[in-house]
């Protein structure tokens, strides 16, 4: 626990409960806001799939947008997210957990001559051969975040608390939850990997969102 360090930590991370990422999704399922034929559900289920693949894989919006299926190794069960589409310009081969399987199964199901057209990208888009991140928040704040009444509005100037990079905050530190529960205690380096953090200071930040650690620091401070 001496990893614990408030140097470099500006400001906590919003993060959305297990709860709420759940209702989220399913808030994606039942929206009436997608049109009612064979595109409309191709649609919904890449919105879907684009959504979990940022919680679940804990990427940033740029990376999850611009996923390529060669990208994906099934043979290992990893996926490359490539430093182009990140700040910090370096590659990393991360798991892709067995669910994110299950969830991209409905989506693949549909034809992809018909409906990626020759796309070489997961998240094909109609004027793009992929996903923009602009277009993906636009979705998520209209189609998830507003009307399960999690949306708050910015003040002037201000960056969103809730957002879609809120997911990725949200993986963090629901993994950290799952440590500390499992094991007694965080592993602060297995999620900077995971993340793609160069600095440990910019994921010793989940300590302090984590009610679990709160739990355990309390435990270790009574007399």
């Amino acid at each position: 626990m001496q990893r614990l360090n408030y140097n470099g930590t500006k400001k906590l991370p919003e993060v959305f409960s297990e709860e709420e990422i759940n209702g989220i999704l399913k808030q994606l399922f039942i929206s009436e806001d997608y049109k009612k034929n064979d595109w409309g559900e191709w649609t919904r289920f890449r919105d879907i799939s684009a959504i979990a693949t940022i919680y679940i894989l804990g990427l940033r919006p740029k990376e999850a947008c611009c996923l390529q299926f060669l990208d994906f190794n099934v043979r290992y069960a990893t996926v490359k997210i490539r430093g182009e589409n990140n700040k910090r310009r370096k590659d990393r081969i991360i798991p892709v957990p067995k669910i994110l399987n299950q969830i991209y199964k409905p989506y693949f199901s549909f034809s992809r001559a018909r409906f990626w057209r020759g796309s070489k990208y997961l998240f094909p888009s109609l004027q793009n051969n992929h996903f923009s991140p602009q277009t993906l928040k636009t979705i998520f704040r209209e189609k998830a975040l507003k009307p399960l009444r999690l949306w708050k509005i910015p003040t002037k100037n201000k960056i969103p608390k809730i957002r879609l990079y809120t997911l990725r905050h949200s993986r963090a530190t629901h993994i950290l939850k799952k440590q500390i529960k499992t094991s007694g205690k965080p592993d602060l380096y297995a999620i900077a990997n995971f993340l793609g953090h160069s600095d440990i200071r910019s994921t010793q930040v989940y300590l302090h969102t984590d009610e679990e650690y709160r739990e355990y620091l309390r435990e270790q401070i009574e007399i």
